[in-house]
């Protein structure tokens, strides 16, 4: 089960910055105005991570859409061809297929 992170005020942040940091630097803490969750502090390393991990999910699905797209028509409905079946229209309208 994973730890809930902090929840503090934006007041909070305002007078203890370099505390709220080094806890930032260990997990990530939720910053709130006016009791609602407005933002959250992580740290730099952490956003380093979480950005690597988009930019290789892009790229993962850019090479997927490249596959895809070689894929004739004719050959999708012969493996799609099944009305039971909506799940794949899903995928033709990702990939930019004409649907049936």
């Amino acid at each position: 089960m994973q730890k809930m992170p902090p929840i503090l005020p934006v007041s909070d942040l305002r007078v203890q910055a370099k505390e709220i940091l080094k806890q930032a630097s260990k997990q990530p803490v939720v910053i709130t105005q006016n009791g609602r969750p407005s933002a959250v502090l992580i740290s730099y390393e952490a956003y380093n991570e979480m950005v690597a991990q988009v930019m290789q999910l892009a790229s993962y699905r850019q090479e997927e859409r490249a596959i895809w797209s070689t894929l004739s028509e004719e050959s999708l409905q012969r493996i799609w061809d099944n009305p039971q079946d909506a799940a794949y229209d899903d995928w033709r309208t990702l990939y930019g297929i004409s649907a049936r």
